[in-house]
């Protein structure tokens, strides 16, 4: 009981933190404080919980009958990085967007942001149904409200409130996905269900569980609201966003399949195809960006297809009574929720400081800002490596188990989805070794394409620690994985239950070997480093700069460097959204080559965009039904009154 009551008190000083920046004689360190405390609470609690392994829960009546909160291995995994990466944002808050902001939303951005880890925490402890549609509903109302920050700005306006219609089309499946789990269970209370007599009920509650959640994790095709509102959202924002609440759709399947004693044979299979066409897609599109900050949210969607993967390979290892798929799947897709926690909330933390000391998100018009950020460049650089999956860093760990995941499957039952998979991942991480070297070459190194670089610096502490400490969990968490495999067990005990705890047992060995082969990678790194900082420095101590190759060219000049759009210009084909216009040299005295490209979302932008724009002035002609008049109002109360009335005495003569 000591862990939930933890969490539920954290959950208090969120609340209490977010009421507190409404108040204007408060000074703002009582606000910020008190969210730390929260961030605090909630890791030590879920720390606990998952150290210890044991449930705990509180009942109390609700609702005709009684709701539980608990706290178990599945809670904590997703709890810790909340707590980890929204108290680390409120310290990052502190100068990137304070309370007394210039354009007066300091102190709402405040509210909002104690309210979603508010409840995204309740929407992590809760086990029943009503419970846990009331938690979504509220963190998906303050995420509306955070991405529309900038709410004068209409590019924003419009990104939020494609995010609302979006979650909320999520949650009318989530509806009708507890109604129907609460007629097999016979009750709203979530507990393990006992085997059943309708596989047809089942398998449309494990669909509708995949559709509602899948809009929330970005899925393909469900994924067209989440970079504009990434993007648009501030960016200690973006980071709880892309690293917190998107897995909320994860744990969401994880936790109703998780209920069931068996799955549906095929379901694990096509989750794992969704995952990789998802993985896929998001990693080209990410290449095709010129906005860094859209960049990193189509790379959000490329890792939840990931994730998405291992939770398709675990289900398919439960529906094949397959432990060590069980095992690898599952274990994976956690240990990949934790590292994209980590280094994509750095990634936005880095993304923020860069928009912060230079106000556009253009990569095209920047470069060179190694040199006047140089604490920053290095900061982002642990996370660059993470996400293309290099070693010694997190995420390189994670996508190892989906490889021996994946590997043993092919010759397991499952060759299809497997073969998709394992062939995407592969083409996944070297698109994402592309993408991000475009993004930090183009951003860090050369030199400045535009004046906007001129009065650019690195950030305060209060920005540049919670980037350090992230730098450093991204590099030790890839150097202690193995230390983490006993709490993965626990984790998978609860998502299938039954499974035996293999991960510790199968891995330990080759953990331990591929560790030794990081931990030599990161000492002969650093001789290496500290030798060319050596030989290259002088005698004076200061590190003389080479003189410029002058075949060509004299001096470097932004236009004789690459740009984002030439950088990944080879790349196009696999862009179905981007659009380039180029204008070729033909005559012998030609005019100025030029060189256009614009990128539209394929599915979101181009698809349904206009369909939706279609639908919406169709249904501008009924708004002559509202003409403002408290009369015509009335009249319509009083039919609809009718109406029922008319219905109930018809439906009285039917029944009798």
């Amino acid at each position: 009981m000591l862990d939930v009551a933890l969490v539920l008190i954290a959950a208090c000083c969120w609340i209490g933190a977010s009421f507190l920046s409404l108040f204007r004689r408060l000074e703002e360190h009582w606000s910020r404080w008190l969210g730390i405390t929260g961030a605090l609470l909630g890791s030590l609690g879920a720390g606990h919980g998952l150290m210890n392994g044991v449930p705990s829960h509180i009942d109390f009546p609700f609702w005709h009958g009684a709701a539980r909160l608990e706290t178990d291995a599945l809670s904590a995994a997703f709890l810790l990085p909340l707590h980890l990466v929204a108290g680390l944002g409120v310290v990052y808050g502190k100068e990137y967007w304070p309370l007394n902001h210039p354009r007066g939303t300091g102190r709402s951005l405040r509210f909002h942001y104690g309210v979603l880890v508010a409840a995204m925490t309740c929407l992590l402890v809760a086990r029943h149904g009503l419970l846990f549609l009331l938690a979504w509903e509220l963190m998906a109302l303050s995420a509306f409200l955070l991405i529309g920050t900038d709410h004068e700005i209409p590019e924003v306006r419009r990104a939020s409130w494609v995010y609302l219609v979006c979650t909320h089309t999520g949650t009318a499946m989530l509806t009708a996905m507890v109604i129907l789990l609460a007629h097999r269970s016979g009750g709203l209370l979530w507990l393990p269900l006992p085997a059943g007599n309708s596989p047809t009920l089942d398998a449309w509650i494990l669909l509708l569980a995949i559709l509602g959640f899948g809009f929330k994790a970005g899925f393909l095709p469900l994924h067209f609201w989440l970079p504009s509102a990434h993007a648009s959202a501030p960016s200690h924002v973006s980071a709880i966003l892309s690293a917190v609440m998107l897995k909320m759709g994860i744990y969401g399947i994880l936790r109703v399949s998780g209920l069931f004693p068996s799955i549906p044979p095929g379901l694990g299979a096509a989750l794992l195809a969704l995952g990789a066409l998802s993985a896929v897609y998001g990693v080209g599109n990410a290449l095709a960006q010129r906005d860094y900050k859209r960049l990193l949210a189509y790379s959000s969607i490329e890792n939840l297809g990931i994730i998405g993967m291992g939770v398709g390979l675990g289900l398919a290892g439960r529906a094949g009574h397959d432990p060590w798929l069980v095992a690898l799947g599952f274990g994976g897709a956690i240990l990949h929720v934790w590292n994209h926690a980590i280094f994509k909330s750095l990634l936005f933390f880095g993304a923020g400081s860069i928009l912060h000391a230079t106000g556009t998100r253009d990569m095209e018009v920047l470069g060179g800002l190694a040199s006047c950020m140089p604490r920053t460049a290095l900061l982002m650089f642990p996370a660059v490596l993470a996400v293309s999956a290099l070693p010694p860093f997190n995420a390189f760990l994670s996508e190892w188990f989906l490889y021996r995941g994946l590997f043993a499957s092919l010759s397991r039952g499952y060759p299809w989805s497997a073969a998709l998979a394992l062939v995407a991942l592969a083409f996944t991480g070297g698109l994402a070794a592309v993408a991000f070297a475009k993004f930090y070459g183009i951003l860090f190194l050369g030199t400045a394409r535009s004046p906007a670089v001129e009065h650019a610096h690195d950030p305060s502490w209060a920005m540049l620690l919670p980037m350090a400490i992230l730098a450093c969990l991204s590099l030790g968490t890839g150097m202690a994985g193995v230390l983490l495999l006993p709490y993965l067990d626990r984790i998978v005990a609860v998502v299938a239950p039954g499974s035996s705890a293999m991960l510790a047992q199968g891995l330990r060995g080759d953990m331990r070997l591929l560790v030794g082969a990081e931990a030599l990678l990161v000492v002969v790194g650093l001789v290496a480093f500290l030798w060319w900082r050596r030989s290259t420095s002088s005698p004076e101590g200061e590190s003389p700069r080479p003189p410029t190759w002058s075949c060509g060219y004299a001096v470097p000049v932004p236009r004789a460097e690459y740009t984002g759009s030439s950088f990944s210009d080879a790349w196009a084909p696999m862009q179905p959204g981007l659009r380039a216009k180029i204008r070729r040299i033909t005559a012998i005295f030609p005019k100025p080559a030029v060189f256009r490209s614009e990128f539209r979302d394929l599915v979101g932008e181009m698809y349904l965009g206009p369909r939706m724009e279609r639908i919406a002035m169709r249904l501008l002609r009924f708004r002559g039904l509202q003409p403002g008049y408290l009369s015509i109002y009335i009249l319509y109360v009083l039919l609809a009154l009718l109406g029922a009335f008319l219905w109930m005495v018809l439906r009285g003569r039917l029944l009798g």
